[in-house]
């Protein structure tokens, strides 16, 4: 079977990886190699049998959209791990939280006793854990739209979906159709597989997921002791209603709950410098993100945003960041547009480099004021990703 992988992230050579184990002849292309992809129409598909998409590459890609006119299969990477999966698993997906509610789930499914493996968007691609797959560990699997987008087989005993709000609308038309993409995960559920939404996906989108209940229970006010903020609930709420479907005790997901460490790069506190306070919240990807963050602090706010643009306006920050958020560093490609509909309103300074926003949050903050990175956009236009631009933040500030 002649097969074309493309995109060569980490999904794109953990399926490389995979079909060569499997016996495939394995052609790869990246985007970024010579001579762009969308500027090859003569590229000879003719000769594959399938196509395999990393999660970077749309749909709407001209290759992909020949491959499909030729009678080419065209599936991602994930959905190449699940027709080979034999695991007990779960699906995750959402705008926010989803790697938080991931890594919590696994936490305490280990910590009491079961095996658990957290899988997908959230680290290692399903496809190279198959290499070496243990059938006994249940799979918590981070699902992105981008994912879901190709994603058919239906292996998930549940799907989870913990929130929707604008996001990608730089890659997805309307904000319907980023809704229909995470809908998607509705077809990947087993027979007797159960769909699970929040109240906010319920109340704002429940059209798009028929038959769905709602994970939120009142779990945690019986668990008095227990201070979390308001998005870790959330997760924690997901993650009871997976543990219990595993045997989890009451007792026992407690325990591993006060255990469980969230990852970096989410409201994380860096330093104290000069009496002012650092927050890394590189995470942050989106504009529900921002304002999460933001409503965290007392203020006064000097706030690092920008990065690369992802379609949304950012007005709908306006109304959170009165009278908290004192000045507003922005960086990046975004920079202009968030000048444009933030300036006017606020204390606004642009700036080129990621580096020099850094710098100028140093000069502009006050002894008891708080130095907040909460970006609202993609890392693309100067880091890898967010774990890189978190920790070069925290390098930055480290050295002030």
């Amino acid at each position: 079977m002649k097969v074309l992988v493309m995109g060569y992230g980490v999904s794109g050579k953990a399926a490389e990886s995979f079909l060569k184990a499997q016996g495939c002849d394995v052609t790869v292309v990246d985007r970024n190699a010579e001579g762009a992809l969308s500027d090859r129409p003569d590229f000879p598909l003719g000769c594959f049998d399938q196509v395999v998409l990393s999660p970077g590459i749309a749909p709407t890609h001209p290759l992909v959209q020949k491959a499909q006119e030729m009678g080419i299969e065209v599936i991602g990477e994930i959905e190449l791990g699940f027709r080979n999966l034999k695991n007990r698993s779960f699906g995750i997906t959402g705008a926010n939280g989803k790697t938080t509610t991931v890594l919590m789930t696994t936490h305490i499914l280990n910590s009491s006793g079961k095996k658990a493996k957290a899988l997908g968007n959230v680290g290692e691609p399903l496809t190279k854990y198959l290499l070496r797959a243990d059938p006994e560990e249940i799979l918590v699997i981070e699902l992105s739209s981008f994912q879901l987008e190709t994603l058919k087989s239906k292996q998930l005993e549940v799907g989870l979906v913990l929130n929707i709000t604008p996001n990608h609308l730089d890659r997805y038309r309307s904000m319907q159709e980023y809704v229909e993409a995470k809908a998607l995960i509705a077809r990947c559920l087993k027979e007797r597989g159960e769909l699970f939404i929040s109240s906010q996906v319920h109340e704002e989108f429940g059209s798009f997921f028929q038959g769905a209940k709602n994970f939120e229970v009142d779990l945690l006010n019986d668990f008095g002791y227990m201070q979390l903020e308001m998005a870790s609930k959330q997760s924690a709420q997901a993650a009871y209603l997976l543990c219990k479907r595993c045997g989890v005790t009451d007792v026992e997901f407690l325990e591993g709950l006060k255990t469980f460490k969230k990852p970096p790069h989410r409201i994380e506190w860096v330093a104290e410098i000069d009496g002012v306070s650092y927050h890394n919240d590189s995470k942050a990807s989106n504009i529900h993100s921002v304002i999460h963050a933001v409503r965290q602090f007392e203020g006064p706010i000097v706030l690092i945003i920008g990065g690369l643009h992802k379609g949304s306006s950012y007005r709908p920050w306006i109304e959170c960041f009165e009278g908290k958020v004192r000045k507003i560093i922005a960086y990046g490609q975004a920079a202009p547009i968030m000048e444009y509909e933030l300036a006017p309103l606020f204390d606004f300074q642009l700036v080129g480099q990621f580096a020099d926003a850094v710098r100028c949050a140093k000069t502009e903050a006050k002894k008891g004021e708080t130095v907040l990175l909460s970006p609202g956009c993609s890392s693309y236009d100067q880091f890898k990703n967010y774990e890189q631009r978190g920790e070069e933040f925290k390098r930055l500030v480290r050295e002030l």
